[in-house]
């Protein structure tokens, strides 16, 4: 049986259900872009077979269907023989493509033929992507309390150790300064905004959700506008940390730089700080000393940039993460965040 659902019907059902698989039928580059969450990758046609359907298609339509069918036949047979082979009557697939149409409807027509309940997302990926930019132009949470303070004063850990809160920077692979990208490549922005759908929605039985004061941007990814002013007009605790302490958690983060990237990053804020420090910095490096790197850069570039708001709500000194946490914790209880 094969039943089309709607974006929020099918999100719920996936959800709710016990035993489910959720497959994206489109080729891997548009997986790699952005996918729903959870979603495997089963494609109907790969990426090269997608530009040869493509590119036939324009001079005859009917060859090309004869071919894509014969394409898509042979990988979904693949797939029953591996991927799927383990499945059980029980499993409910959900399944999409681009726009809901040939990839996922002969992927679900024959599954549902063998026996398996198939629920096909009605108008595809698109309608997921629509479904998802609205909701972050429109969602009315704002419970949020930020943490502010300078590089390195430990926010990112507190942010980790807390459930009700949104890793801004996990999401975006970046740790959103100018040696922020050390990680590797960030997600797209398409991706970036699906996380945050899904996070958004996780944290809203919550009372009061913990952010990271971010810019606009981290790295390459832009923050949706509601969100970023539903920020800067909620409550800020201002983080206090030892200078010491600060660029210790720097190392910690940025232990495996290597030249290359760190030559790179550097440039990214040579106009801004004194030409000294800066050779100081670079003579640190390349010594291996990285907590007297750490330490002249954020002492002589970080601290002096950083830009401070004014009326937190509450200042804490950081010095124990788990002390942090139950002093937050009484402020969530206490509901101080007026």
């Amino acid at each position: 049986m094969i039943q089309e659902l709607e974006i929020k019907y099918f999100l719920h059902n996936f959800k709710e259900s016990k035993d489910a698989l959720l497959i994206d039928a489109r080729s891997p580059a548009e997986f790699k872009e952005s996918h729903i969450k959870d979603a495997i990758n089963l494609y109907s046609l790969d990426n090269n077979q997608r530009v040869k359907i493509g590119t036939l298609y324009k001079k005859s339509p009917f060859k090309a269907k004869m071919l894509g069918a014969s394409l898509i036949s042979a990988n979904i047979s693949r797939y029953l023989q591996n991927e799927l082979k383990e499945l059980t009557p029980k499993t409910e697939l959900f399944i999409y493509c681009s726009r809901g149409g040939q990839r996922s409807s002969a992927f679900a027509t024959i599954l549902s033929a063998i026996g398996f309940r198939v629920y096909k997302l009605k108008g595809g990926y698109k309608s997921y992507r629509n479904f998802v930019v609205k909701y972050l132009d429109n969602f009315e949470y704002d419970n949020f309390i930020v943490l502010d303070g300078l590089t390195g004063s430990g926010k990112s850990e507190i942010i980790r150790e807390l459930d009700n809160a949104i890793d801004l920077e996990a999401l975006a692979n970046h740790y959103g300064s100018s040696f922020g990208g050390v990680n590797g490549s960030q997600p797209s922005q398409k991706q970036f905004q699906n996380s945050l759908f899904d996070e958004l929605e996780r944290v809203k039985k919550y009372d009061v959700t913990f952010l990271e004061g971010e810019s606009k941007k981290i790295g390459k990814l832009h923050i949706p506008s509601r969100l970023y002013d539903k920020m800067l007009n909620s409550p800020h605790i201002w983080i206090e940390s030892p200078l010491k302490e600060r660029a210790k958690r720097i190392v910690q983060d940025y232990q495996g730089i290597d030249s290359k990237f760190f030559e790179e990053s550097l440039k990214k804020i040579k106009p801004y700080i004194d030409k000294k420090y800066l050779l100081k910095a670079k003579e640190a490096f390349y010594e291996g000393n990285l907590y007297k790197c750490a330490y002249m850069l954020l002492e002589n570039y970080y601290d002096k940039v950083y830009k401070r708001r004014g009326g937190y709500i509450q200042k804490i000194s950081h010095n124990s993460l788990s002390a942090t946490i139950e002093t937050l914790k009484g402020i969530f209880l206490k509901g101080d965040t007026q």
